[in-house]
């Protein structure tokens, strides 16, 4: 069992470092097809990683926060991660689409917003926050039939003292972007925890590289980890807050 989930890890890193420099490729060519080809080879090399994993799983969905969270097991099981770095909710929900589950998840996990609240989308849009909510809704009503459970997370925090934070985010809209994550949610039936709670205090801001991605070493990890796995698998969680 060890063996399998070590593979189905590397697996995984291997083939995102893959996609990723498709991504950029399909930047360069030929803009909005490139990352609509890169979002339909990304499922399809997700698809391909949940065919290896035998028995109960997990699917970790979202952004580069979730991207980088690097979590090879949920609840004692695998967790294949479907994230894709700089995505936004409406790119989430394509991907979500086209990836092919052979069997419901234990859970689905959803990390999502972080790029809903760059500058590029929410400046001058007085319809932002709505076309966000709208996303999020479909999102979650989507994925709420696929899973056992849905756990989402609000957006991680911003440490906006950092050079460039405010200029590129809008970070006094992601209180407000968080709560209709969790309204959503609920409204859906899902679970919804604040995993990154530990690292909103300014000793957990500290350690975010760039003010706008989780700092994470072995022991915040581990202490998401277990936020997670009480609201994935409350039952059966091993790991301890």
């Amino acid at each position: 069992m060890r063996k399998t989930i070590l593979g189905v890890a590397i697996a995984a890193v291997a083939a995102a470092a893959a996609l990723g420099g498709y991504l950029v490729l399909g930047h360069r060519s030929d803009g909005g097809q490139g990352v609509a080809a890169f979002r339909e080879a990304r499922a399809f090399a997700v698809s391909g990683l949940l065919k290896q994993v035998e028995g109960p799983y997990s699917l970790l969905l979202g952004d580069s926060q979730m991207e980088r969270l690097s979590l090879p097991t949920l609840c004692g099981h695998p967790a294949v991660n479907g994230a894709i770095a700089g995505t936004r909710t409406a790119g989430l929900r394509a991907v979500a689409g086209w990836i092919v589950l052979p069997r419901p998840p234990d859970a689905i996990v959803v990390t999502i917003g972080t790029n809903d609240l760059t500058e590029r989308q929410r400046a001058g849009n007085p319809e932002a926050t709505e076309h966000f909510r709208t996303e999020i809704r479909a999102l979650f009503a989507e994925l709420a039939p696929r899973a056992h459970a849905v756990v989402a997370t609000p957006i991680p925090p911003f440490d906006s003292s950092r050079p460039g934070v405010t200029r590129f985010y809008d970070v006094a809209a992601a209180a407000t972007y968080s709560g209709i994550i969790e309204e959503e949610c609920r409204r859906a039936g899902c679970r919804f925890v604040d995993a990154f709670a530990d690292l909103r205090n300014p000793a957990g801001l500290a350690r975010s590289p760039d003010g706008v991605h989780l700092g994470l070493g072995s022991h915040s990890r581990d202490r998401v980890a277990a936020r997670l796995e009480a609201a994935a698998c409350p039952g059966v969680a091993a790991r301890t807050l």
